[in-house]
């Protein structure tokens, strides 16, 4: 199998290679402030009632489209506020073993 078969080719993997969890946000109020980002209630909604007609099988293709969309942005949402963690607690790590240092010295 070739390299290229290899590589996963879905949205959410696509964008994972670009959103390196491994390389933090250029600043920690950023990270905070990505990690404040959530769907508003008028969202959460509408999400509670396509899942249940989901969950019923009384939805329409427009109704799974919509929820398959929803369901991408959380993963979107999910991989940046991972990223956001990340580097919430690297600074913090950061922070701590300067405060040590500074202790030792």
């Amino acid at each position: 199998m070739s390299q290229t078969a290899a590589i996963a080719t879905s949205e959410m993997s696509i964008l994972r290679r670009i959103v390196d969890p491994e390389e933090p946000f250029a600043s920690e109020e950023v990270a905070r402030a990505v990690m404040r980002w959530t769907f508003c209630p008028v969202d959460v909604r509408r999400m509670s009632r396509l899942a249940e007609k989901n969950r019923g099988g009384k939805w329409s293709v427009a109704e799974e489209q919509l929820l398959n969309n929803d369901i991408r942005v959380g993963q979107t949402l999910g991989i940046l506020q991972s990223k956001a963690w990340r580097s919430i607690s690297a600074a913090s790590s950061f922070a701590t073993r300067r405060s040590c240092s500074r202790l030792l010295a």
